[in-house]
């Protein structure tokens, strides 16, 4: 059965239907050229949205950090990102964004994006919370790092900024992560305190834990992306090992596709086989021996075979004992009108 409270957030959605982020990240390695590439293999290969990064190194990292200038080194300009915004719109890709300050939100804001991420390190960044709610676009907040509380915190800023276009993204901040880490029954504890959609920003191995949260009801599944794992040895600070390929993305895409089909619903109908099997596959009442008049129904005299020609195996508690009301020959199905009934 698929969970309440999905899929509110964008308008004409199918509720039925897990929204797949691919998150190039910094994959492109400050590569506009690599970036819009990914961006293209990701919407042809079944992404629903592309996901980059936008930020100014300066802006939230403490230039005494060792991984200050690689990280510089995989920051897209500002004119190069707008050229991807741009050629993403015009080419009905949905490019999305995780800004990590506010001169990149204002950057982004004319290009009207479809929603805002907000990564699991800003989760508390409550300026920062409030600045992408009161643009009044959905938001997807990762709530790695984060207990209840803070997440409650999250949810309530969104509220006081008349904001309900709130999607929670359970999270584990731990690359790779782990299966006993993965913990995707937070999932369900994230629908259940919060009413609200929930998603999943899995950054496992593989494909096994989107698996579990697609039939698990999700309303957004995100997963890192790249043309290319071996691109991890150009861009090792990047997050190529746990990126998945085209191939894979779309294998993902597809088995998103058959979730709502292999959930069907309950109370559910019968298939027309089995309804057909219920003469063929079942059991019905035949004479083991030839039975006499008078003799009364057991399981001496009779046997259960299939097909079901008279009386069905279901009807043995209220057709054992009773008297045959004429002589069966040995092999022959018992009907109602045998016993006179």
């Amino acid at each position: 059965m698929m969970a309440e409270y999905l899929y509110p957030v964008w308008k004409g959605w199918p509720s039925n239907r897990t929204a797949l982020i691919a998150e190039v990240g910094m994959n492109h390695g400050g590569d506009g050229g690599l970036a819009w590439e990914m961006i293209r293999s990701a919407h042809e290969n079944g992404a629903d949205f592309v996901k980059l990064q936008s930020f100014i190194t300066e802006e939230f990292f403490h230039p005494s950090l060792p991984y200050f200038s690689n990280t510089k080194s995989m920051e897209l300009s500002f004119d190069t990102q707008k050229r991807l915004f741009s050629k993403s719109k015009e080419k009905g890709i949905r490019l999305i964004t995780t800004p990590f300050d506010f001169k990149s939100v204002d950057m982004v804001e004319e290009f009207e994006l479809p929603a805002y991420k907000i990564a699991s390190m800003d989760n508390d960044n409550i300026p920062l919370l409030r600045y992408v709610a009161e643009k009044q676009r959905p938001v997807l907040v990762s709530c790695g790092m984060a207990n209840l509380g803070e997440i409650e915190k999250v949810v309530n800023i969104m509220k006081q900024e008349g904001n309900d276009n709130l999607i929670l993204v359970h999270c584990i901040s731990d690359y790779p992560t782990k299966p006993k880490d993965l913990n995707l029954e937070m999932i369900n504890l994230l629908k259940s305190t919060f009413k609200k959609p929930v998603g999943l920003s899995d950054h496992s191995v593989g494909l096994h834990s989107s698996y579990i949260a697609a039939s698990l009801g999700v309303a957004v599944i995100e997963k890192h992306f790249t043309t290319d794992r071996t691109l991890h040895e150009k861009f090792p600070d990047a997050d190529h090992n746990i990126s998945l390929e085209p191939g894979e993305l779309k294998d993902l895409r597809q088995f998103c596709e058959t979730v709502p089909v292999m959930m069907g619903g309950a109370p559910r109908l019968l298939t027309e086989n089995e309804i057909s099997g219920r003469h063929d596959l079942r059991r019905g009442f035949y004479s083991k021996r030839d039975i006499t008049l008078g003799e009364k129904i057991s399981l001496e005299n009779t046997v259960l075979l299939r097909p079901v020609s008279g009386i069905a195996a279901n009807a043995w508690d209220f057709v054992c004992g009773k008297e045959v009301k004429k002589n069966i020959p040995k092999g022959n199905p018992i009907f109602y009108s045998d016993l006179g009934l």
